[in-house]
């Protein structure tokens, strides 16, 4: 395996997501050669969402150059947080050799590499922010919240004490009140006594656990001390309310899991056992698209042969072959497509398959769609993959 040819700042470009407003994320490359400048490129999935700034451009032996990476305004929020399935970004990078170098220029760049052979760093995508925070809390999505938290360790430590205090009572109020609240205290929110859920009683505990006689009101909008005839409170109520609900949930969640992990055992004593293949999480993904992103060949035979439908489309219209093309495998895009996917799939975007294939480098994704009958992506209305 060749070396690479520059060091990037991180594995996963993290945008503080806004709606309505362009939103920022700076990136340092890192050139990694001592002798010559390194021409780069970088190229997005989602050029229609995405602009960076410069695109291209050369970086001096053993210096380093800032990206600027652009996030144009958005009116919804995002269909999948904090990673995001659909973006993805790739920078192709060759050193200059002795012979271009006095003819190289920053803005000959891309034509320059389009016809090299190229060194790439794949970038991942996820959003963040407040407002993705709040946005998980109310829908009691547990996953996301502690993804958030983990990519951006100071979001809870550092909000404003009315807006820990708002986002406290929303957390108590959702399903999973206990572990949502559980998580922003050890997360470091601020607020003025720090307390933790208690069902039982319709109070909480401090850190140490010691009882907190203020009651819930701090949790719960309604106040999380009123109790019915059976000595449960607000909280309680709210949670026996949604578990049923939750329950029925469950075996979908783990036929999901067990998808994305590729555990066949796992997956086909589940499908055997009556549960659905036809679960979507609140993104629209499907056990299909969980297994197809990861590239579990098996898990994506066993789930279509179980009823799972292969045309099957998430929040952004994206198929399991959309999502098998981007995590690069040829051997699960050609299992969908001897299952009958449509190689000319076009997403909410217009992203095919085939426009996704060459964006993302995979040379021989694209034979393989070519030879299936994939067009150009021109054709269908997919946006151009040039990033200038």
């Amino acid at each position: 395996m060749l070396e690479k040819l520059v060091d990037v700042s991180v594995h996963e470009v993290v945008i503080d997501f806004a709606l309505g407003r362009k939103c920022r994320a700076d990136v340092l490359l890192t050139s990694l050669s001592a002798t010559f400048p390194v021409a780069f490129k970088v190229q997005t999935s989602s050029p229609h969402k995405f602009l960076v700034n410069p695109p291209s451009g050369l970086i001096p032996p053993s210096s380093s150059l800032a990206l600027q990476i652009v996030l144009k305004p958005q009116m919804h929020l995002p269909s999948s947080f904090p990673r995001s399935p659909a973006d993805r970004f790739l920078i192709r990078t060759a050193e200059l050799d002795p012979d271009s170098v006095e003819s190289a220029h920053p803005d000959s760049v891309g034509p320059w590499l389009s016809s090299r052979p190229t060194r790439d760093v794949k970038l991942k995508v996820a959003f963040g922010g407040r407002l993705l925070l709040r946005h998980a809390v109310e829908c009691g999505d547990v996953d996301a919240v502690r993804s958030l938290i983990k990519r951006q360790k100071g979001i809870a430590a550092e909000l404003p004490l009315k807006d820990a205090e708002s986002l406290l009572r929303d957390a108590a109020a959702s399903e999973n009140s206990a572990r949502m609240v559980s998580l922003l205290v050890g997360a470091g929110i601020k607020v003025d006594s720090p307390v933790e859920s208690d069902d039982r009683t319709g109070y909480g505990r401090g850190p140490r656990g010691e009882e907190n006689h203020a009651p819930l009101e701090l949790l719960s909008q309604n106040g999380g001390t009123t109790k019915d005839d059976r000595g449960r409170s607000a909280i309680q109520l709210a949670h026996d309310k949604g578990q049923h609900k939750q329950e029925l949930q469950n075996q979908g969640e783990a036929v999901l899991m067990a998808a994305r992990r590729g555990d066949i055992a796992g997956l086909s004593s589940l499908l055997h056992g009556g549960a659905t293949a036809d679960y979507r999480d609140q993104y629209g993904l499907a056990p299909v698209h969980a297994a197809a992103i990861r590239g579990h060949t098996e898990a994506v035979g066993l789930l279509l042969d179980f009823g799972s439908d292969v045309e099957c489309r998430d929040n952004e219209g994206h198929t399991p072959m959309h999502l098998a093309v981007e995590c690069g495998s040829v051997e699960t895009t050609e299992a969908l497509i001897d299952k009958g996917a449509n190689v000319n799939a076009a997403s909410d975007s217009g992203a095919t398959p085939l426009y996704i294939a060459r964006v993302m480098g995979y040379q021989e994704i694209v034979e393989l769609l070519l030879r299936r009958g994939a067009i150009s992506s021109e054709v269908v209305g997919a946006p151009s993959t040039s990033t200038k």
